[in-house]
């Protein structure tokens, strides 16, 4: 009899990483957000001071150019500093981000100041007015204390979120039906005496799926998922005989394209479970990984009785849900996941980004 010889696994990031504090000040959007937020807040604080409507643009547009100089030098230094920052403690984070931000304040207040005196103006002309530098340094310290609060919030609010993913990515790597598992205990058992080759190859696929259950690893290839999934299916497909078929359809060019694990063998599963098992003739499992838009598309469509199909719902949702919910922490809105029901078919349909 032949054995399978495990090979070392690659070392391969974690899909549900853990979040971080701070924003990618690096990106381009969050850049846009943060001009237009301080071009609001520049428009609310003109709109506090008492002035006539003339001066009130003049107003506007020296608070305008002040803030969006240090909210830009403050995005550029959080964008330099960010991967050091992001690996200290949350309150050091904090503490380091509120100083870095406070220099640059003062830095461009000693700056507006040194061009008054340049420009020889008195505080009477000059648009910085009176106690210009102690305003600036209190009003930006306010802000800067609610913007890194929300950030903390946010912080804490994705870490539990992040952990509740990876409670919910262990769970459903050790769940093994109980009827799966006798199932196929079952099967193995009629078939030493018998066929004792196919004995042995559903043995190694079980090991397989415990195997893949049992590792840490969140993220590995298409192809990867794929084997899985056929390890699965191929103890079933002892299991159902010709009450099972399936169809692969696979762009071989995806295969070395990373997705997160155990999200396409529990929808094989389900398609079994909720479609296959119900129906007394069986049917034909569709399973396609092709591309699209930028996107890699995977679908799992199988047959439905809808007399039969009803009791199971509940059970395919909740590892719907799990897939759902590891595709949002994984790449957010750029990620779907969608179902679509007809009378006679069920198809489940997740979209992931390349890249």
């Amino acid at each position: 009899m032949s054995h399978k010889t495990s090979q070392p696994e690659p070392a391969i990031t974690a899909t549900i990483s853990e979040p971080t504090l701070l924003p990618d000040f690096c990106d381009m959007r969050v850049i846009f957000m943060v001009v237009l937020l301080v071009e609001v807040l520049a428009l609310v604080l003109t709109m506090a001071i008492p002035t006539t409507t003339a001066a009130f643009w003049d107003y506007l547009a020296f608070i305008s150019m002040l803030m969006q100089w240090i909210a830009l030098l403050n995005a550029a230094t959080l964008c330099a500093g960010r991967r050091w920052l992001n690996r200290l403690s949350p309150r050091r984070t904090l503490f380091i981000s509120f100083a870095l931000m406070m220099m640059v304040s003062l830095l461009v207040s000693l700056v507006m100041l040194e061009l008054q005196r340049l420009m020889a103006l008195d505080q009477q002309t000059s648009p910085l007015g009176e106690n210009f530098l102690l305003r600036v340094m209190l009003i930006s310290a306010a802000i800067y204390a609610l913007v890194l609060r929300y950030f903390y919030i946010q912080h804490q609010w994705r870490s539990n979120l992040s952990a509740q993913a990876r409670a919910e990515l262990q769970a459903l790597r050790a769940r093994i039906r109980p009827h799966f598992l006798f199932n196929s205990m079952n099967t193995i058992a009629s078939l030493i005496t018998f066929k004792p080759d196919a004995a042995e190859k559903a043995v190694e696929d079980l090991s397989d799926l415990f195997r893949a259950s049992l590792q840490e690893k969140n993220i590995h290839t298409v192809e990867d998922e794929i084997a899985l999934t056929r390890s699965y299916l191929d103890i079933e497909k002892l299991r159902l005989g010709e009450r099972l078929e399936i169809e692969w359809n696979v762009t071989e060019s995806l295969k070395n394209k990373e997705i997160p694990s155990l999200i396409l063998q529990p929808l094989a599963e389900n398609a079994i479970y909720h479609g296959i098992e119900p129906l007394t003739g069986g049917g034909r499992i569709t399973i396609t990984v092709t591309e699209d838009g930028g996107h890699l598309v995977l679908e799992v469509s199988n047959p439905i009785d809808e007399t039969t199909a009803m009791p199971h719902k509940k059970g395919n949702q909740m590892a719907q849900q799990n897939i759902r919910q590891r595709l949002e922490l994984a790449y957010g809105k750029q990620a779907e996941f969608t179902t679509n029901e007809t009378k006679h078919s069920y198809t489940v349909q997740l979209r992931i980004p390349l890249g």
